[in-house]
């Protein structure tokens, strides 16, 4: 399966990036590696992450650090809506596929 993140998702990783290149270099890229590592279990797993409000997103967490990589999968690609934490308020899903 091909992963391909959204534009939301690339802002997102783009503003954990440079919040924490400004902190730690490591914290970096431990935080990343566990986020590229969740997204591609994604694609190499059998269930699909949990159910969210709207049917055809799912969600993973990451099992390091908590962040929440929503996706949805159509055809052969899993498209990575957002990464964000689990801290932070919930998101529209709805309203993420439709601006994809």
């Amino acid at each position: 399966m091909i992963i391909e993140y959204t534009s939301p998702a690339i802002r997102d990783l783009e503003e954990l990036r440079t919040y924490l290149a400004e902190r730690s270099e490591t914290g970096l890229r431990n935080v990343i590696t566990d986020i590229q590592e969740t997204a591609l279990s994604v694609s190499h797993s059998l269930s699909k992450g949990r159910k969210t409000s709207h049917d055809e997103v799912f969600e993973k967490v990451s099992k390091k650090y908590g962040y929440l990589l929503p996706y949805y999968i159509k055809g052969n690609t899993i498209y990575i809506l957002r990464v964000y934490h689990s801290s932070r308020k919930s998101l529209d899903y709805g309203k993420l596929i439709s601006e994809k």
